[in-house]
């Protein structure tokens, strides 16, 4: 069985995953933030108390 993956076909999978973080990150918008925000300070923190 031989199956030809064209660069549409690519493209359209890069496109749907795309699409699919982004409504991930929009509809979890908040905790994405709170997990940024925690992830810099912690960093920050770390490296100025060295």
């Amino acid at each position: 069985m031989k199956i030809k993956i064209s660069k549409r076909d690519i493209l359209s999978f890069l496109l749907g995953v795309f699409s699919l973080f982004l409504i991930e990150v929009i509809w979890n918008w908040d905790d994405h933030a709170a997990a940024f925000k925690r992830g810099f300070n912690d960093g920050f923190n770390t490296t100025r108390n060295e």
